[in-house]
Order: structure tokens, then C-alpha cells, then sequence
């Protein structure tokens, strides 16, 4: 199944890569550098170095990822990595991730009627302006830039938002679990962008980027505000017409000391999801593993994500 569970031996990856013209970061030492190409393969060259912590640790250590379930068979490795998880897995440390997902069984008139009546309106205005949303299926050097490129402007602004993690974003390349979807409007304009993780019937929101800016004024962020609107609505829409069964937000804020992170909550449960309980987990597989996961906690979180 296309949108079945992840499998590094999948044979038809739904995302297209073109070769890269950019070369690899000159600055790395010879043997990294062959490391980079290593890992990358020719056809995702484009896309920024990994951090050196990531490239040795997966020339040293064996690691699986897995998604959303637990691997009927463990697998041969050194390291087994579960993300979002439904229950904790026993025996180990799990990281508590809250989130907001959608249930896309669900007619879509039922899931119309569960938006917040703001979204509505934003949608109806937003396909009056002629708003489109873009599903790439084939992501080019240029696609690539131009994501990169939001996602820089918007750390710029918010200098505690998440890196993009390259590293995980080449694995997910790789066996075609890994999807860029856009909003732009009559004059070319790109207001937003998603990534997702898309995999065991469920796409998780990886990555989300509105083009927002206070100096821009409120006629063009109310422009904004409205396409992202949209563009979550039609991402939603195009998941179930592909027969997931979840659409997950990618983890939600429960506290109240945040008032960013507070606003982004209350933007997130317009969509009429439900809260729900997801964990991550780490499991060594071999003596190997075992001392690898003693020293990876003195390593950054974004070096361990792959950087950038």
C-alpha cells in the first residue's frame, strides 16, 4: 500500500527526486565528506549537509526509525527509534508528546461542521482570492530552496522554532515518507507550507510555515492567516481521499506559560481534532546500542536530528 507502513525496501517512493547540480559542502574533511555522499545518494545532493554528530553516528551505529507502531519483528540493528506511538513502550524512558489528531473516517461534511465558524469564513474568503494549494509530488533542487529558504526567514523571526532535522528528512526521503504541500495565491505569491511524515495510515504534520511578518501589516497576514486556513482544510481533504485513517497536527502545547506556543494550541484545535496521547522511545538492540544511547545525551538535540 502506498500509504502503508514504513519499509526501507519500498520499491516505488511516491516522492521524485532530480539530480542536484550543488556540490557538498567543501568545508567538511575529506572522510565526512564521503560519509555525506554515502548517506545522501547522488539524487539528494541538494540538500544541506548533515551534522557531523549524525553522519558518524550512523556510520557507527546501526539505527531503525520506525513510525507510529512497533515493528512486529525487531529489527537487526543497534538502535530501534519509535515516534509516535499511541501507548508507551515498557521498560524504557518514553517521551510525552501531546497532540491534536483528526479522524478521517469521519464524511466530509462532518468534518466541515466540526471547523470553528473563523475557519469557515477563512476558507470561503480565501477561495474567493483564488488561493491554491500545490501537492508536491516531485521536489526539485528549486522546491527544495524555496522550503529551505521559509523555513530560514522563519527562524529569523522565531528563534525557537524547531530545525527541519536533514538528517531525518533524508530517511524519510529515501523510502518516500516524506511530503511538501503549499499554498500560493494569484500572483505566485507561496504563503505557506507543510511537511509531513506519511506513513501507517496517518500523515503527522512535520513541519509548518505561514509567511507572516509585522512589518508586512494585517492586509497582507490576514491574507496569510486565511490561505494556511485553506491549505490545512485541503491537506485534510486530500489524506482522506487517499484512505488515511489519521491526520495528526504534530504534537499540541498543554501548558500555560507559553503564550505563543498557547496561541498556536488554540490555532490547531480550530480544525475540530481531538487531544491525544502519542510517545517517542529509544531501545538498544546490542551491547553496541547500549553504549552509543550512555553518550548520545551529551550531543545537541538539533546535531542528533541530522542539524540545520
Amino acid at each position: 500500500s502506498r500509504y502503508g507502513a514504513l519499509s526501507s525496501n519500498r520499491s516505488t517512493p511516491r516522492t521524485c527526486w532530480h539530480p542536484a547540480k550543488r556540490s557538498l559542502n567543501r568545508s567538511l574533511p575529506p572522510i565526512l565528506l564521503q560519509l555525506e555522499r554515502q548517506h545522501s545518494g547522488s539524487d539528494m545532493a541538494f540538500l544541506p549537509p548533515t551534522s557531523l554528530a549524525w553522519l558518524l553516528w550512523r556510520r557507527m551505529v546501526h539505527t531503525q526509525v520506525t513510525y507510529f507502531a512497533v515493528p512486529e519483528v525487531m529489527p537487526q540493528a543497534d538502535v530501534l527509534k519509535l515516534c509516535d506511538l499511541p501507548v508507551p513502550y515498557p521498560g524504557v524512558y518514553n517521551h510525552y508528546r501531546p497532540t491534536i489528531q483528526i479522524d478521517l473516517s469521519q464524511s466530509e461534511d462532518v468534518l466541515f461542521k466540526a471547523l470553528a465558524p473563523a475557519v469557515h469564513k477563512a476558507i470561503r474568503q480565501a477561495d474567493r482570492s483564488r488561493i491554491v494549494i500545490e501537492t508536491l509530488d516531485e521536489i526539485s533542487e528549486d522546491v527544495w530552496d524555496a522550503f529551505l529558504s521559509a523555513h530560514q526567514k522563519l527562524r529569523q523571526r522565531k528563534p525557537m522554532a524547531g530545525a527541519l532535522g536533514v538528517g531525518q528528512v533524508r530517511d524519510l526521503m529515501k523510502m518516500g515518507r516524506y511530503e511538501l504541500s503549499r499554498s500560493r495565491d494569484g500572483e505566485g505569491n507561496i504563503l505557506s507550507w507543510h511537511s509531513y511524515v506519511v506513513t501507517h495510515g496517518r500523515a503527522r504534520l512535520q513541519t509548518t510555515i505561514a509567511d507572516l511578518d509585522p512589518a508586512q501589516g494585517s492586509v497582507w497576514n490576514n491574507h496569510v492567516g486565511r490561505a494556511h486556513r485553506l491549505h490545512h482544510w485541503k491537506d485534510i481533504l486530500r489524506y482522506k481521499a487517499l484512505g488515511l485513517a489519521l491526520y495528526d497536527f504534530g504534537g499540541v502545547y498543554r501548558g500555560k506559560d507559553d503564550a505563543e506556543q498557547m496561541q498556536i494550541a488554540y490555532f490547531k484545535q480550530l480544525f475540530g481534532g481531538i487531544f491525544a496521547d502519542t510517545y517517542d522511545a529509544v531501545i538498544p538492540l546490542s551491547r553496541k546500542g547500549r553504549l552509543a544511547l550512555s553518550l548520545v545525551s551529551h550531543v545537541s538535540a538539533e546535531s542528533r536530528a541530522g542539524g540545520r
